[in-house]
C-alpha cells in the first residue's frame, strides 16, 4: 500500500524537483504572467471541466463549500486563541496557519491519490480556500478589505459559473467541455513547476527561534486534519469529497501566505521557513491518512 501511495505521488515530486532546478538554473519561470495564465485560464477551466463532468449537483457542490467553509473557520477560531497565547501577531500568522497549500500542491496530491472523482472535489476546495486567502489573508494584513475585489478573481467566478450550470441543469456540449478539459490539463504541471520555482528561490534566514517555527509547521498540517476530521463527521460528504477535505487541510503552509506576507511587509523569513518546514510533515500527515483510508 505504501508502495502505491509513492508511486502516486511520484509525478508530483518529479515535477516539483523539476521545477526546483528550472528555477535555479533558467528564467523559463520567472515571467509573473505564466502564474496569471494558470489563475486567469487554466485554473478556472480546470475548476469549470471537473465540476460539470463529476457526479455532483448543486446540492453536493454547496455541501462541500459549507463544510470547507467550516473547517477553515473553526481552525481560524482555534489559532487565532493559540497565536494569542503565544503572543504572535495574528496579523501576518493567522492566514498563514489558517489556509493551506489547497491549490498548488493539494490539487496535484488529491489527483494523484483519489483520480478524477476527488480532482473535482478539490478544485472547489481549492477556491473556497483562495477565496479564505483574499478575505482572511488580505483582510487580517492589510487591516482593510473590499468585498467588490472577489469579483476579479478568475476562479471564483468560475465556481459561481458551475453552480449555476448544476441548479438550472443547463446542458454542455461535448466540443464544450473537451475545450475546457484541454485548458485546465494545463493548470496541475504549471502549477507543481511554479511550486518548485518559488521553494528555489525561497531565502531561510536567521534562524535563531527554531522551536517555534517547527512547532507552527507542525501545527498547521496536524490541527488541519484533526479540524476535518471532526467536520467530515458532520457533513454528508461523499467519500471522494471527505478524503479530498482531508488531503488538502493536511497541505503545509500555502505558497500565496509568503507572497501576501511579503506584499504587507510582514514577518516573511519566518513565513518562507514554514513552507519549507511544513511541507514534509504534511506527507507524514498524507501518508497516514492514505494508510488509514486504504
Amino acid at each position: 500500500m505504501t508502495q502505491a501511495f509513492l508511486i502516486a505521488l511520484m509525478p508530483v515530486f518529479i515535477i516539483t524537483a523539476l521545477g526546483i532546478v528550472i528555477g535555479r538554473k533558467t528564467s523559463y519561470l520567472d515571467n509573473p504572467a505564466l502564474s496569471q495564465l494558470v489563475t486567469n485560464v487554466g485554473l478556472p477551466c480546470l475548476l469549470l471541466s471537473s465540476v460539470l463532468k463529476m457526479n455532483m449537483n448543486a446540492g453536493g457542490m454547496m455541501t462541500l463549500m459549507a463544510a470547507t467553509a467550516c473547517a477553515l473557520s473553526v481552525l481560524a477560531l482555534i489559532t487565532f486563541v493559540i497565536l494569542r497565547l503565544a503572543r504572535l501577531p495574528v496579523r501576518y500568522y493567522i492566514s498563514a496557519l489558517v489556509n493551506p497549500n489547497a491549490g498548488n500542491l493539494g490539487i496535484p496530491v488529491v489527483f494523484a491519490l483519489a483520480g478524477e472523482q476527488g480532482l473535482a472535489a478539490a478544485v472547489v476546495i481549492s477556491s473556497v480556500v483562495q477565496i479564505s486567502h483574499f478575505t482572511l489573508g488580505v483582510g487580517a494584513m492589510s487591516g482593510n478589505y473590499q468585498p467588490k475585489q472577489l469579483l476579479r478573481n478568475m476562479p471564483v467566478l468560475s465556481l459561481v459559473v458551475g453552480l449555476l450550470i448544476l441548479l438550472v441543469g443547463l446542458p454542455i456540449p461535448t466540443f464544450a467541455l473537451d475545450t475546457l478539459s484541454m485548458l485546465g490539463s494545463v493548470t496541475v504541471p504549471i502549477m507543481l513547476l511554479l511550486l518548485g520555482k518559488t521553494v528555489s528561490s525561497l531565502s531561510l534566514g536567521d534562524k535563531s527561534h527554531w522551536t517555534r517555527l517547527i512547532s507552527l509547521a507542525v501545527y498547521r498540517p496536524l490541527i488541519g486534519t484533526l479540524v476535518a476530521l471532526g467536520i467530515i463527521e458532520i457533513f454528508p460528504l461523499a467519500p471522494a469529497q471527505a478524503l479530498a477535505l482531508l488531503l488538502q487541510s493536511a497541505m503545509p503552509v500555502a505558497v500565496i501566505s509568503y507572497i501576501l506576507t511579503t506584499k504587507y511587509n510582514g514577518p516573511k523569513e519566518d513565513i518562507a521557513s514554514l513552507i519549507v518546514l511544513s511541507t514534509p510533515v504534511s506527507l507524514v500527515m498524507v501518508t497516514l491518512l492514505w494508510l488509514l483510508v486504504n
